[in-house]
C-alpha cells in the first residue's frame, strides 16, 4: 500500500542506528518489500519517497543541563557511495535556510531534553525547502572541522555540557574543509602528513578496510574576514 501511494522510487530506512549508507535500501514501484526488509534485518523501518535534493547540510547544537544552547555554523556535505566524503563550513547557504536549520535543531534538542550535542542532517531541495533527514545525539562526522576551525570544538562543547561547565564560543576562524580518510586512502598518509596547512587526524584503528573511516583531514580554505 505504501509503495502504491508513493508511486515512485523510495528509500526503506531503519528507524535507528543507520550510518554511512548502511541501514537503507532503495526500492522501486513493484519491488517486493519483504525482500527489502530482509536486507535490513529489521522490521523497524520507514519508507520515504526519494527526494531530488540539490544539497545536504547538517546543523549541530550543544545544550547544557540548564537549557542554555550554543549552535555551530552549518556544514555543507558531499557523499560518495553513501559515506560522507567532504564537509565545508561555514556553509555558503541563504540566511533563511541557516536560520531555519538552527531553529529546528534547537527545538529538537529542547523537546528531547538533550544534555550534550544534537546533530540534524537535512536535504535542501531545488526550491530551497529544508527537509529533515535524521538526527544524531553525539559528535558528528560533518563537524570534525571544528577541532581546528572553531574556538571550541564539538568535543569540547560536549564535555562542557555534560560536566555542567559554561558552553564555549563557537566562533569560526575562516572557512574549513574536512575530508574523510577511508581504508583505501591509507597509502596517501606520508604525502598528507607533509602537506603544509593540512591537519591530519587518525583514529588508531588496527585494520584498514575499504570504505572504513580511518581518520580525516582539516584545512582552512578561506581566511577569517
Amino acid at each position: 500500500d505504501a509503495m502504491q501511494a508513493l508511486d515512485a522510487p523510495a528509500i526503506l530506512k531503519t528507524c535507528q542506528l543507520g550510518y554511512d549508507g548502511k541501514g537503507q535500501v532503495r526500492v522501486n514501484p513493484g519491488d517486493d518489500l519483504d525482500t527489502a526488509f530482509s536486507m535490513l534485518a529489521t522490521d523497524d523501518a520507514i519508507l520515504e519517497e526519494m527526494i531530488p535534493f540539490k544539497a545536504e547540510a547538517s546543523f549541530l547544537i550543544a545544550r547544557a543541563a540548564d537549557g542554555r544552547t550554543s549552535a555551530f555554523p552549518p556544514s555543507l556535505n558531499s557523499h560518495k557511495n553513501g559515506i560522507l566524503a567532504t564537509s565545508v563550513a561555514p556553509a555558503n547557504l541563504p540566511d533563511a535556510i541557516v536560520a531555519a536549520g538552527q531553529n529546528a535543531v534547537r527545538k529538537l534538542a529542547e523537546a528531547l531534553n538533550v544534555t550534550g550535542l544534537l546533530a540534524l542532517e537535512t536535504f535542501i531541495t531545488k526550491d530551497n525547502r529544508l527537509l529533515f533527514n535524521e538526527i544524531a545525539p553525539r559528535p558528528h562526522n560533518s563537524f570534525h572541522w571544528t577541532i581546528e576551525g572553531c574556538a571550541s570544538s564539538q568535543f569540547t562543547q560536549l564535555i562542557r555540557a555534560v560536566a555542567g561547565m559554561p558552553l564555549g564560543s563557537t566562533k569560526c576562524y575562516g572557512q574549513w574543509q574536512m575530508d574523510n580518510l577511508l581504508g583505501e586512502d591509507m597509502t596517501r598518509l606520508d604525502a598528507l602528513a607533509k602537506t603544509e596547512g593540512l591537519h591530519l587526524h587518525l583514529y588508531g584503528k588496527a585494520e584498514a578496510k575499504t570504505g572504513r573511516k580511518m581518520g580525516h583531514t582539516n584545512r582552512q580554505i578561506k581566511d577569517p574576514a
